[in-house]
């Protein structure tokens, strides 16, 4: 086998690798979670802490309604026990019972409006729970897939390395150092096919004796674009 053919399908092994390792850095980089779920976490997250946020509200009512309810109970028994026979003290008693019964009627009104936010809230917060569902299982779903298909381009991945190094085993040194020389220079294309007097790389017909040192089995370049030439 001339040290053109040995170049050439090199060549084509190397294409083929690099188009692989170009799908599986695809691959790795799609089983990332995609924008619209990481966006979609974002929105649950916040609405379960203003969720959260309403809720300690809520709870917090509910400590000092209860606290207001104790206190308005004893003031109201003190002053209708009869004990207290000072006018003054009677008055002022009283005067705390409506303002603890004016102060539990507004909280009791800030409740309910809390209560009510908190449904829309809840609302909100399941709305966005479900389309993190959703998104994640299709997240999910895909990832199998292209996981599935990472094992696999990296088990074809092995198999054509180590096919590359038996094939490039058959190439001599300077070939071999020329090839990588070029395919540096031209974008992975070192060898060029030569078919009847047309360098198939750049299009251009080479010359007579070009076309004589290919078919002897030599290793020449294009006289336009300096690729070695392989026959077809």
């Amino acid at each position: 086998m001339s040290q053109a053919r040995v170049l050439y399908d090199l060549q084509q092994l190397d294409s083929e690798i690099r188009s692989r390792k170009h799908r599986l850095g695809e691959v790795i980089r799609l089983q990332k979670e995609p924008p619209a779920l990481v966006a979609a976490r974002e929105r649950a997250a916040a609405a379960e802490a203003e969720l959260q946020r309403w809720r300690a509200r809520q709870k917090d009512l509910s400590l000092e309604i209860g606290g207001l309810n104790d206190k308005a109970r004893r003031s109201e028994e003190r002053l209708y026990s009869g004990n207290i026979k000072n006018p003054k003290e009677l008055s002022d008693l009283q005067h705390e019972v409506e303002a603890l019964g004016r102060r539990r009627a507004a909280l009791e009104d800030e409740a309910l409006t809390v209560m009510m936010t908190l449904d829309e809230h809840q609302s909100v917060k399941t709305a966005a729970d479900a389309e993190v569902e959703q998104l994640a299982g299709d997240f999910r779903a895909a990832s199998a897939t292209l996981n599935r298909e990472q094992q696999t381009l990296a088990m074809h991945l092995n198999q054509l390395l180590e096919k590359r190094q038996r094939q490039a085993a058959l190439a001599q040194p300077a070939p071999l150092k020329a090839y990588d020389q070029l395919s540096k220079q031209k974008n992975g294309l070192a060898v060029a096919g030569l078919r009847g007097n047309k360098c198939m790389a750049c299009q251009v017909t080479v010359s007579a004796s070009t076309i004589k040192a290919v078919n002897e089995g030599k290793l020449v370049q294009c006289d336009s674009c300096d690729r070695l030439l392989c026959p077809l």
